[in-house]
């Protein structure tokens, strides 16, 4: 995995590629629960892109948006570790049933 930083004075915008549109849904899922509590004065945008998320991070102070990345970071890495051990591809015969009585 990789990400680009696209960075303003005090707005930074990250772009995070996934292997596939479900994993990076299943992480736009996970990551958009977590808002930033108003006390670190971040704002935080989510949007999902196909199989991108994208993050923007705005604030008055650069040390705010250097914390809240980091704090992004390490639930993006969390989020990936899941992703990695746990996921299993849908079954695309999941719910179907062979009969005994078909010839």
């Amino acid at each position: 995995m990789w990400w680009r930083l696209f960075n303003s004075a005090n707005n930074n915008t990250l772009i995070i590629p996934f292997a596939s549109e479900r994993h990076a849904e299943i992480a736009y899922r996970v990551l958009n629960v977590d808002q930033e509590p108003r006390r670190n004065f971040v704002q935080k945008d989510i949007r999902l892109i196909g199989d991108c998320i994208e993050v923007i991070f705005k604030a008055a102070q650069v040390k705010n948006i250097r914390t809240a990345v980091n704090s992004f970071f390490e639930a993006l890495l969390l989020c990936t570790d899941t992703i990695k051990e746990f996921d299993v591809a849908p079954d695309i015969n999941a719910g179907t049933h062979a009969s005994s009585n078909t010839p």
